[in-house]
């Protein structure tokens, strides 16, 4: 498979980088996320440039936050947008307008414990052959049958970022939290669904290596309903193959290694398990939910290449 090849940018001698924000709707979370960049002690040599928001269709509580946060002396740039167009042209905007070596990409419904934004920087900047560092999504108090398989699913998918990183095979990236190295990337094409798993997949082949920072936690927010599982799980295997068709593998994640590597997916499976022996109980409605999720997202990447643009937010229809 031939390199996917980028653009040269121009030589970036500063440390200084950027941290973009996609905010979209409630924007919940978003003044206690900002807060956190803030007052983070990042390390030593780099700096904070700017703190770059793109937001879209707010509702009128969160525009009045914005506003707030937009008027207090700060190195805060916003674009609003009226209604939504996929996170991956607001990503484009960040990048265009990011200046420094490195940019962290943070979802406004997440949140970063102290510290790990600065543990993903110290990362990135170790070497100049990494690419994209991720952080380790962690879940807040769950309940019933839903919670139990969300819960099997994220640490299945901790687990198998641990292994691949310890092996040097990594070349996925979950969103949630990121820095990126400007020179590793280019801009995403607009109906990119896995922006994250999009941009490591593309640095990846450009010889460029993907981290995964254990100890660099942040906080997400999850659906609540079996429904709302199937649709983000859907629209997240739908990314995958297309990602598969653009770059030419697919995100090496539990899922696609039972057909590539099987033996390496099931003892990541098996490893999960052993350390949360309680979540056995919920692995045949996991085995059973993502089967209907795959059968799903075969048929939407058959049928339109622009499905899930923009996504459907938990308990939206839209």
């Amino acid at each position: 498979m031939s390199q996917i090849l980028l653009p040269a940018r121009p030589q970036i001698l500063k440390n200084d980088f950027s941290i973009g924000i996609c905010a979209a709707d409630h924007a919940t979370g978003l003044r206690e996320l900002v807060a956190t960049i803030r007052d983070e002690a990042y390390p030593e040599g780099l700096s904070l440039n700017s703190i770059i928001i793109v937001a879209s269709a707010l509702d009128d509580e969160a525009h009045a936050l914005l506003n707030t946060l937009r008027s207090q002396p700060n190195n805060l740039v916003v674009i609003e947008e009226p209604t939504r167009r996929g996170k991956a042209e607001a990503i484009n905007r960040i990048i265009d307008l990011t200046t420094g070596r490195f940019l962290v990409l943070v979802n406004s419904d997440a949140q970063p414990e102290r510290g790990a934004v600065s543990k993903l920087l110290s990362t990135i900047a170790a070497g100049e052959g990494i690419g994209m560092v991720s952080a380790s999504p962690t879940l807040g108090p769950s309940e019933g049958v839903v919670g139990a398989v969300l819960e099997l699913m994220w640490q299945a998918h901790n687990e198998c970022l641990l292994t691949l990183n310890k092996k040097g095979m990594i070349n996925h990236c979950c969103d949630e939290l990121v820095a990126v190295r400007l020179d590793a990337i280019d801009k995403l094409p607009p109906d990119t669904v896995n922006d994250g798993a999009f941009l490591a997949g593309a640095a990846y082949r450009n010889g460029y290596s993907i981290c995964y920072c254990e100890s660099a936690h942040i906080r997400i927010d999850l659906p609540h309903r079996l429904t709302d599982v199937l649709m983000q799980r859907r629209r997240i295997l739908f990314g995958h193959l297309q990602i598969k068709n653009r770059v030419g593998e697919t995100p090496r994640t539990v899922e696609s290694m039972l057909v590539t590597n099987p033996v390496l997916s099931l003892s990541i499976l098996v490893r999960t398990l052993v350390k949360s022996p309680k979540s056995i109980l919920a692995l045949p409605v996991a085995v059973v939910a993502e089967g209907i999720s795959v059968a799903m997202a075969i048929v939407d990447n058959t049928t339109s290449r622009t499905k899930h643009v923009p996504w459907a937010r938990f308990g939206s229809k839209s």
